[in-house]
């Protein structure tokens, strides 16, 4: 289906006033708002450019590649395409002084997580406090202290004005408080464009807390705005009956769409069914997306919590008979919770320094690296709603009494962290080879259940060359002092500098993660998968109607090109009311 520009579109591409674009998914929205920077680049002066703000590091990657086949090197050097939080850094990294006389320095969601584990009181307030007392900035902070900033210094703000004569923001139904709070200010100041879809809010409640459901009405009255209606126009999945299949799970309200592009699977009972009927569901849309001509097919297999997506991955590494075929194992990537990944990340690096130079303090650090992963993950699952805050607690206190027993020089008990210290021990000699030596020591934290979770979450901490900055970086602490010491601090660096600067990878092959994680992603295929026992499509705890599981399971099936697979329990509830 061709992109066409109706009256509609072009209104928006000439409009000089402040623009709001409603669409669902595949609409053409960033394809519009790219074709209006099109036409207002040759306007701009020395300078000046275009911001163009989104959430997530998917969503820049995803507003890049769109960059690359619209716009020419030349007018891509005018557009800024960044994440909210690293537009902001750079505000604060360069004015934040203005608000308390010092500069800021930028505190990582990893430090975050472990003060926050840690403090006892009122972790809003005290964040607050380290910003105004200590210069420390929480990312959580970010969009608040500009908000600051723009409020107190009409010069700064006018001067961000001048400087990009547009501003983009998208998934704008997703913004919370504080980042509306300081993109208001910049209407005052510029020309606006705001991407949404109402019906894709995800993130309400205890995901992000100030996200709104009615934050595009809070616009409206707040801003003269044009509004344009995209929300019946779809180039993603354009050939297929995805997005209306989508539509009817959205509503509720059957039939759903009779089509060859959305199957369904429905197993019987729980462990090797299971893991069988998701195994085959896999590999058979792989092959269907090659009949269709994909080469290269991408698919993401997607469920609501991370404890069935570890399951998942499980199932996938080893060989599977479904219906008297043997299917065998099937490469694929995760993609965790960011701060749960670096913070295991940085447990395996200590590991890392501990089994390359054997002493009291990278002993000890190892094990308090541990602690710190165990900490974040029980705030993780309270925050969130997950299972596994008590297990975490317990793991917890484990770590806790080995580090007493270092401190008062006693051997440490039977249980996870002497099992670790002996797979350690017992695993082969490091060459010097961070890629090898990496995988060497993760394979180690499989050696005790306690420790498989930070085995898992740490899968997307990857180091593919010698080229890559975390392989570099620990290459040169090999070369230089034949020990990987300093291996935490050097992964810390590095994955606080990727996070904020939006990197991410092009999906390849098999890529699983959340429903959650997959938004602002696209993907030739999808696979939706339904636990028996836990990650129901449908919350029991929400009203009849299922409207925030109807908009999540929305967000995920809308995220094929062309095949969805639902794998579902025969006796789940229908999808729709028939």
């Amino acid at each position: 289906m061709a992109f066409e520009i109706c009256e509609k579109r072009q209104s928006v591409i000439d409009a000089r006033e402040h623009a709001l674009v409603v669409g669902g998914p595949g609409s053409g929205k960033t394809t519009l708002a790219l074709l209006k920077c099109k036409a207002l680049i040759p306007e701009l002066t020395p300078g000046q450019g275009i911001m163009f703000l989104s959430f997530s590091r998917a969503a820049v990657q995803q507003i890049l590649r769109r960059c690359r086949e619209i716009l020419s090197k030349e007018e891509m050097k005018c557009i800024d395409v960044r994440t909210y939080h690293s537009f902001c850094w750079d505000v604060l990294h360069s004015h934040g002084g203005l608000l308390g006389g010092k500069r800021l320095l930028m505190m990582s969601p990893s430090d975050e997580g472990a003060l926050r584990t840690q403090f006892d009181g009122n972790w809003t307030d005290e964040s607050h406090r380290l910003l105004e007392q200590d210069g420390r900035v929480c990312f959580d902070l970010f969009a608040s202290a500009v908000k600051d900033l723009f409020e107190r210094s009409n010069h700064l703000r006018d001067w961000m004005g001048c400087l990009f004569p547009l501003v983009i923001l998208d998934e704008f139904q997703d913004s919370d408080d504080e980042q509306w709070g300081f993109v208001r200010q910049l209407c005052d100041v510029t020309q606006t464009l705001f991407l949404a879809d109402t019906e894709q809010r995800i993130f309400e409640g205890s995901f992000r807390p100030g996200v709104r459901a009615d934050r595009l009405d809070i616009l409206k009255s707040d801003v003269a705005i044009k509004e344009v209606d995209l929300i019946d126009d779809n180039y993603r999945s354009a050939d297929s009956e995805i997005l209306a299949y989508a539509n009817a799970v959205l509503s509720g309200n059957g039939p759903l769409p009779k089509t060859s592009d959305v199957k369904s699977l429905l197993y019987s009972y729980a462990g090797e069914n299971f893991r069988s009927s998701v195994h085959f569901a896999v590999a058979a849309t792989l092959g269907e997306l090659r009949k269709r001509g994909k080469e290269q097919p991408t698919v993401a297999v997607l469920a609501r919590g991370n404890e069935l997506i570890a399951e998942i991955s499980d199932s996938l590494q080893v060989s599977h008979n479904f219906k008297g075929r043997e299917w065998k194992p099937i490469p694929h990537d995760i993609v965790w919770d960011q701060v749960l990944s670096a913070t295991a990340g940085e447990a395996i690096a200590s590991a890392l320094e501990f089994k390359s130079e054997p002493n009291q303090a990278t002993r000890r650090m190892m094990h308090f690296k541990i602690k710190a992963y165990f900490l974040v993950k029980k705030d993780f699952c309270e925050r969130y709603g997950g299972r596994g805050a008590s297990t975490a607690g317990d793991r917890v206190s484990r770590f806790e009494r080995a580090i007493a027993c270092l401190d008062e020089g006693k051997a440490l008990r039977a249980g996870s962290p002497k099992t670790l210290e002996q797979a350690l021990f017992d695993a082969a000699t490091l060459i010097g080879d961070p890629v090898a030596d990496w995988k060497l020591v993760r394979a180690a934290f499989s050696s005790h259940a306690d420790l498989r979770g930070i085995f898992q979450d740490a899968r997307m901490v990857r180091l593919y060359r010698a080229s890559d900055a975390l392989s570099s970086s620990l290459s040169n602490l090999w070369v230089s002092q034949a020990n990987y010491v300093g291996s935490a601090r050097v992964l810390k660096v590095v994955l606080d500098q990727e996070r904020l600067m939006g990197m991410d990878r092009d999906p390849e092959g098999v890529t699983l993660m959340t429903i959650h994680k997959s938004k602002g992603k696209e993907f030739d295929g999808v696979v939706l998968v339904e636990g028996l026992h836990s990650s129901p499509f449908f919350m029991a705890h929400e009203a009849p109607a299922y409207a925030a599981s109807r908009r999540l399971l929305r967000v995920g099936i809308s995220r094929a090109r062309s095949f969805v697979v639902l794998v579902r329990p025969k006796k789940a509830r229908a999808l729709v009311d028939e």
